[in-house]
């Protein structure tokens, strides 16, 4: 099940202004992970949110908004990390007990300053 639809926040709060330019990797990793990279090199491409595709994830993924917030505000250029998924998963279809989603983002990001 996919998250709620939110607003792109990234896109429009000026966050992005003081950058000329990013370049952005993102692998999904995990036993039901979608293994396709994402790329990012538009500004205008950039995403709020990273949806987890493992299918026993409810509401998953992670906020690319919230991780490129804290690199602008530091002035960092070159990141390299994990981010975990803050969805949950289901441990059996019978049963009504959760865990948090195993699936991870490994992110590559370099930004450039105007």
């Amino acid at each position: 099940m996919m998250r709620k639809m939110k607003k792109n926040l990234i896109t429009i709060d000026g966050t992005l202004e003081p950058l000329l330019q990013l370049q952005i990797a993102i692998l999904e990793k995990g036993r039901r992970a979608d293994p396709v990279e994402i790329r990012i090199s538009r500004i205008d491409a950039v995403r709020e949110y990273i949806d987890c595709h493992s299918p026993l994830c409810e509401a998953g993924g992670f906020s690319l908004g919230d991780l490129l917030r804290e690199l602008i505000r530091n002035r960092q250029t070159e990141f390299i990390g994990t981010s975990f998924c803050i969805g949950e998963e289901q441990v059996h279809p019978e049963v009504p007990e959760t865990r948090a989603c195993r699936t991870r983002f490994d992110v590559r990001a370099s930004l450039r300053f105007r």
